[in-house]
Parts: C-alpha cells; sequence; structure tokens
C-alpha cells in the first residue's frame, strides 16, 4: 500500500476519534431540563399553520394540558386552503386561551413562517414568547421545564431538539443526522459558556424567549429572509450580549419532521446550506465527511478482502469502530434504532448531498417550502442572470434626500444604480483614533475589503441615526449615540459583481471605547487607525478600501475642518 494510502487511513482514524471524543464531551453537558417552573409569568406559545388541518388540533391541545398554566396560545393561518381557519376557530370557541392572529398579505423580502412569528410577536402578551411548530406535541412540563433552565442558566433564549420520531427509512437516513451535526461539531463549552454567534445552536421547533430581550434585538425580523430561525435567532441575541442555551427536551416534545424520502430530502434541502452558511465551511466538511466517516467503510473492507497485510488495517478500524461507537451513543440517547451505527457512512453520505443540493439551489433562488420559493444568495459573478429575490428594499431619494419611492435592495443596484439613501458610521475612540471594518468577503459587493466602522441603508420611515445604531449592533455588536455631520453623493460599481452604488451617503459620527463583537456575516476583521494611518493607507493602497470610504473620509475631515466638536 502506499503512503498516501496510509496518511488518509489515518487522517480519517484521527477525524473519527476526535468528533467520537467531541459528542462524549456533549454529551455529557446536553443537560436535561429542571423539574418545575416559574408559575406567574405569562407564556405566550406561537404557532404558524399553513395547511395543518392534520396537526393543529393535536398540537394546541397538547399545549392547553400544560402544567404551566399561565399560557396563551397564538396561531397564524398562513392563508391556509385546506381546514386549518374551521379547526382553529372551533378551538377558540372551545377555550379562550386560544387567539387566532389577523393575517395579511405576505410583505416581500419576508419568509412566510419568520412573518408568521413575527406577527404572533407583536399581538403576544406574555412575558416570555415560546414559538413552535404546528407537528410538535408537547408533555405537561414542556413549558415549565424551559422557564425552570432559563432561569438557571441566566439565558434570554432557550432551546430544544424535541424527540425526532422517523417511521421510514429514508426519515431514519437524515432526520437522526441533525444530532450527529449538533453534538459532533458544536463545541458545548464554548456554546455554554461564552456569547459567541459561531457557537449559538437552536431549534425552531422550540425557541423560548425573554419577550423583552425579543423585542430588543429585533425579534423575527432579523432573519425575515431566511428559513433558519433556529440558528439565525440565537446568533441575533448573543450578538445583543443575549445569553442563549440549549437543554435536552428529549422527555418534554416530540415531533415527526417529515414523513418519507422525498418529504425528508426537500425538507432538509431547504435550509441545510443556510444552517453552514458559506461554501468554504461546505467544502471543509465534505472533505472531513469524506475522510474520517465514509472513506474507511469503503477501504476497510476492500483491504481486507485483497489479502494484503497493511499498516492502515488498525487506523482503519479504528475510524470504523469510532464513527459506529458515535452513532450507536447517539442512538440511545435519543431513541432510534441502533442500526444507525452500522448505516453511519451511508447516513453522512445522504446528508453531505443534502448540503450539495441545498448549496446549488440557493445559488439559483429555487429553495422553497409550502409552495414559496426563497430568494438566493449574493450575487457571486457578473454571470447571475437575475438578483436575487425577497431581500431588503431601499429608499430611493432625490438629489435634495426626499423619498420618492422603494426599490429591492440588488436591483438598485443594477444597470448603473439608482440614487437611494445610505448612511457611513465612523466610531471614535477616546484617543481620537477610528474604527475602521473588514467587509465580510462573502458580501454581495465590495467583500474583503476595509471602509468605516459601519454603512448601510436606513428603511423606509427610518433615520439614518436610527438605521446607524440598528446597524451598528447587527454588524458589529456595539451599542453607541450617533449623529449626523454631513452628507455627500457618489456613484461606483464593483468590476468583480456588476453592481453600483449610487447613494446619498449620510456621514454619521459617534463614541466607542470597548472591543467590537464582529457578526461574521457582515465583517471579517476590525482596527483602530488614527487620521494619520487612513490618510497614508489611502495615498498607497487604495485598492484595499471600499470606493465610498475616501469620499466619506474626507467630507467628514471637512466637516471637523469646519466644527472640531465633531472630531
Amino acid at each position: 500500500m502506499s503512503v498516501l494510502f496510509l496518511v488518509l487511513a489515518a487522517i480519517g482514524a484521527f477525524g473519527a476519534v476526535l468528533t467520537l471524543v467531541m459528542i462524549t464531551i456533549n454529551l455529557s453537558l446536553f443537560w436535561a431540563s429542571l423539574p418545575g417552573g416559574r408559575r406567574g409569568e405569562l407564556v405566550t406559545v406561537c404557532i404558524p399553520a399553513r395547511n395543518e388541518e392534520r396537526n393543529i388540533e393535536a398540537c394546541v391541545r397538547s399545549l392547553l394540558g400544560s402544567a404551566h398554566e399561565n399560557i396563551e396560545v397564538l396561531v397564524y393561518d398562513d392563508e391556509s386552503t385546506d381546514y386549518t381557519g374551521e379547526i382553529l376557530r372551533g378551538l377558540c370557541a372551545e377555550d379562550n386561551r386560544v387567539r387566532i392572529v389577523p393575517t395579511v398579505p405576505l410583505p416581500e423580502g419576508w419568509n412566510g413562517k419568520q412573518h408568521a412569528c413575527f406577527r404572533m410577536s407583536e399581538a403576544a402578551r406574555g412575558d416570555w414568547l415560546l414559538f413552535t411548530d404546528a407537528d410538535v406535541r408537547f408533555e405537561p412540563d414542556a413549558i415549565g421545564a424551559g422557564l425552570a433552565f432559563a432561569s438557571k442558566r441566566e439565558a434570554d433564549l432557550v432551546s430544544t431538539f424535541p424527540r425526532q420520531i422517523v417511521g421510514s427509512i429514508g426519515e431514519l437516513l437524515t432526520v437522526p443526522t441533525i444530532f450527529f451535526v449538533l453534538l459532533g461539531y458544536l463545541p458545548f463549552p464554548r456554546m455554554r459558556n461564552t456569547n459567541d454567534p459561531a457557537a449559538a445552536a437552536g431549534c425552531g421547533q422550540y425557541l423560548l424567549a425573554r419577550a423583552s430581550a425579543y423585542r430588543e434585538v429585533g425579534g423575527h425580523e432579523v432573519c425575515r429572509d431566511s428559513m433558519h430561525d433556529g440558528i439565525k435567532l440565537p446568533r441575533a441575541f448573543r450578538r445583543a450580549g443575549r445569553h442563549t442555551d440549549l437543554f435536552d427536551g428529549t422527555d418534554l416534545c416530540r415531533v415527526r419532521m417529515y414523513e418519507g424520502w422525498r418529504a425528508s430530502w426537500a425538507g432538509f434541502a431547504k435550509n441545510a446550506y443556510e444552517g453552514l452558511g458559506s461554501p468554504v465551511l461546505l467544502a471543509f466538511l465534505t472533505i472531513v465527511h469524506l475522510l474520517a466517516h465514509i472513506g474507511p467503510w469503503i477501504m476497510l473492507p476492500v483491504v481486507l478482502l485483497s489479502g494484503i497485510r497493511s499498516p492502515a488495517i488498525p487506523l482503519l478500524l479504528v475510524a470504523v469502530i469510532a464513527g459506529a461507537a458515535q452513532r450507536l451513543m447517539l442512538s440511545v440517547k435519543f431513541r432510534h434504532t441502533p442500526l444507525l451505527a452500522v448505516l453511519h457512512p451511508v447516513s453522512v453520505l445522504v446528508m453531505t448531498a443534502i448540503q450539495w443540493h441545498s448549496f446549488v439551489k440557493h445559488l439559483r433562488g429555487s429553495r422553497s417550502w409550502r409552495g414559496r420559493v426563497q430568494s438566493a444568495g449574493p450575487f457571486p459573478t457578473k454571470s447571475a442572470v437575475s438578483p436575487p429575490i425577497g431581500t431588503d428594499r431601499v429608499v430611493l431619494v432625490d438629489e435634495n434626500d426626499n423619498d420618492i419611492g422603494t426599490m429591492e435592495k440588488v436591483a438598485a443596484h443594477l444597470e448603473g444604480g439608482t440614487l437611494h439613501r445610505a448612511f457611513s458610521v465612523f466610531l471614535f475612540a477616546p484617543d481620537g483614533r477610528i474604527m475602521l471594518q473588514k467587509r465580510a468577503a462573502s458580501k454581495y459587493h465590495f467583500g474583503g475589503l476595509w471602509t468605516n466602522t459601519c454603512c448601510s441603508h436606513p428603511r423606509l420611515g427610518e433615520s439614518p441615526e436610527e438605521a446607524g445604531r440598528r446597524r451598528l449592533m447587527e454588524e458589529m455588536g456595539i451599542e453607541a449615540s450617533l449623529e449626523r455631520v454631513t452628507s455627500f453623493i457618489y456613484k461606483a460599481t464593483d468590476d468583480t459583481t456588476g453592481l453600483t452604488e449610487h447613494e446619498l451617503d449620510h456621514v454619521l459620527v459617534g463614541r466607542f471605547g470597548g472591543v467590537p463583537e464582529l457578526n461574521p456575516e457582515e465583517a471579517s476583521d476590525w482596527r483602530w487607525a488614527s487620521a494619520d494611518e487612513i490618510e497614508s493607507e489611502l495615498s498607497s493602497s487604495p485598492e484595499r478600501f471600499t470606493p465610498w470610504f475616501p469620499i466619506a473620509w474626507e467630507a467628514l475631515r471637512q466637516a471637523m475642518d469646519a466644527d472640531p466638536a465633531h472630531a
């Protein structure tokens, strides 16, 4: 056998053992919920329902049987065409704790489920909000136990993965894999002991959030165009300095997520890639899966049947045993058949195929669920033939900053750009230095370049100052007061994407002396720089900066010369 074969076997064994160790540690930290809970707090349960005649009554009745009696159950009938509405009206007549939130047309830029959750949060009266799905069934202690765990962990959002019921081989090969991914790749010590957004996790089938904190971070509006609130919402809480945590709710609730192979494949394909969020991470995990969890199971029998004595055999055997052991542990813990131990490489292969299928659908803008198509990601190249649908809208203005309408964000950057309102934030340290941000490489234009602290677009009816404070928190995890000092109009085209910025840009300044908590989807790095350092870098390496930065910098300098109080 070649040296390369031996090296691959060694890497596979190391990867499989490492995952086994991670799962062992995480299982010891995946604590069961605490018994009981605080009985006085009102909990609003929010259930989005779109054609759920098979599920909605059983779900609501299981909640009404809660040992934590101080609840209200809100349901948003999301334009159902079956008997969901009739069933809900009957439940409302039977128990006044059940309310139907009025349905409105789905706004552009919103995913149906996230809009339903947001609408229910606006109508909620509870101290806590529990977001769930119509196919989940709850035990009496499910709500009280979640409250008790949140109190114990001093968390503003807690989540659990209900017991996942599977009824076919297709479901068996797909659904339990969520526990392999969760416990094999999320470091629970970091999740539990830090507020790192990258270590956040949750499940949209049970998201219990403190209402005041939920509204403070923006609620489901922060993930309005997403199909993965289980990841996006906890990350938003953590970026705002709010703690989130996970507990084991296997005994508290259960769900049969999908029925059959086709439903399972389609269900996971809608958001499998979004849960990763990066093609680099997808490629890395694919390599790990092939080397540690699929390859050894193929190579070991090939070598044994060949009759060749190879030093790779013990390494391959270690990888296979480690893979089988970890799936056996997970199967026992989450009550799935031990058969998964021998189906481990098949389920990992299926999961990897779904992730790539989801990625392709993401690029094509064809991810869909419940009859609605989800938007694509940002433009990767000029070859993209149509803009992503369902993203933010920008406010169109004339040269005097008068509103003249709105336009979908990416569309406003096509065909030479349409003039719209924007802002650029500059934060000053106590010593006068300015915080610079390096834009994430995945940004839809001008990615990977240095710029001012934060920049974006106000929403309709939102002032530049209000928008600046919102985006500072979303991008940098910073809360700061801002003052508008000047504005300018500019136009610049990104040669990589073909998108054009044509903006009336308001320059906002503020003060901050701490350390930001970067949102990796927005910013990849940051630093402090003096005025002299900025001037020097703009002179020697202008290509490292966004095209609006030198214009905004010059406008700011002129404003500071006119009024030194801005410095």
